[in-house]
This record gives C-alpha cells, sequence and structure tokens, in this order.
C-alpha cells in the first residue's frame, strides 16, 4: 500500500516511514535470521536473503491490504530499528492487524514498541479511519503483550495451546484496540452476550 508520510507518523523518539524494498539492508535480513530476534516470528521457519526480502517488501508495498512502515530513531544516527506493518487491512469491517519486530537488540527495553504500536493505532484511527484494530503473540512473549497493553490494547481473548514451541506447546494472547471516535454499538444479542 502507498501512504504519505505526515505529522501524525512521528512523536518524540521516533518516526515511521513506509518501507521499500531500498531500505533492506543485511542488516535488516540479519534480523530475521537471528534466533533470538526470530523467537516469536513465525517468519523464523524461512530462509532469508536480501533478494527474497526485499521481493517481499515489494510485494507488501504492491498491495492495497497492508501498510509496512520501517521504524526509525528521531536522533543523528537515524537508525532504523525495525518494522511494523498494519495487515491485512479489510475495510469492508473497518479492521486491521499489527505485526512489529524491534530487530535492532540494542533497541530492546526502551519501550519502542509501545510508542511504535501508538504511532501506528493513531494511523489507523485517523487517516485510515479502521474502526479495529487487532494482533496476537506468544503467550510467554511478556514483553510484547505489555507493548501492546501500554498502547491501549486489552487482551481480548485466548487460544490454548496454539504454537509447538520445541517440544511443548504455547498458547496465542489475542489482543484489541477500538477506534475512540468510531464508536459503533455492538448488536443487541451482543450486549446480552447471546449467540446468533
Amino acid at each position: 500500500m502507498q501512504a504519505i508520510q505526515t505529522d501524525k507518523w512521528f512523536c518524540e523518539r521516533l518516526e515511521l516511514f513506509l518501507l521499500r524494498p531500498e531500505h533492506v539492508t543485511q542488516a535488516y535480513v540479519d534480523w530475521l535470521m537471528d534466533t533470538e530476534v526470530n523467537r516469536f516470528l513465525e517468519s523464523r521457519y524461512v530462509h532469508h536473503d536480501l533478494a527474497s526480502t526485499q521481493k517481499y517488501v515489494d510485494q507488501i508495498l504492491a498491495s492495497g491490504a497492508d501498510l509496512m512502515c520501517g521504524i526509525r530513531l528521531r536522533d543523528t544516527t537515524r537508525r532504523h530499528i525495525g518494522n511494523i506493518k498494519l495487515g491485512p487491512i479489510d475495510r469492508n469491517h473497518g479492521r486491521a492487524e499489527i505485526g512489529i519486530l524491534i530487530g535492532d537488540k540494542t533497541s530492546w527495553g526502551c519501550g519502542f514498541a509501545s510508542e511504535a504500536i501508538s504511532i501506528v493505532s493513531r494511523i489507523a484511527f485517523e487517516e485510515l479511519k479502521m474502526r479495529k484494530l487487532t494482533a496476537g503473540c506468544y503467550s510467554s512473549n511478556r514483553a510484547s503483550q505489555a507493548a501492546f497493553e501500554k498502547a491501549g490494547f486489552f487482551v481480548e481473548g485466548r487460544r490454548e495451546r496454539h504454537f509447538i514451541a520445541g517440544d511443548a506447546t504455547e498458547g496465542l494472547v489475542l489482543l484489541a484496540r477500538f477506534n475512540p471516535v468510531l464508536n459503533i454499538p455492538a448488536t443487541e444479542s451482543q450486549l446480552r452476550g447471546v449467540k446468533s
């Protein structure tokens, strides 16, 4: 998806930028292949190289269903520290999924994930007029869950034993956040908790 960067794409410490194939560097590919970085990513099952990663970014850019952004520091280094994806974007129902990767390990534990989630939420709600945002993380990925909760998400549900992690299974935590401006009421059956 093509998009124009506006003032909503910034916060004090970070900025998001539309990710393009030329932004894919060997350092970016190394994030994807690092077992510590990709521990909770499904992409860990795929071998990545410069050409395949550039092709993936190009496909995302060409799609109308995803917005893929790089996360860059707003300091003198302007360092690319990770990526955040909004998508697939479902315009029929006004919802989108968020996926995030802070690949630069020196940036872990600094609060950058929650700031990037807040920025992409603002883009989704204010520019794309999304009604609901969702995300998911492994139940043991406490840092990811905390980052989403700090950005205003709540735990919407869980799927037990959803993943195979080594010799055991692990659950999936489902998170959500609603657009506070687009407050579409629930149906009567939802309010009563009755299945329709």
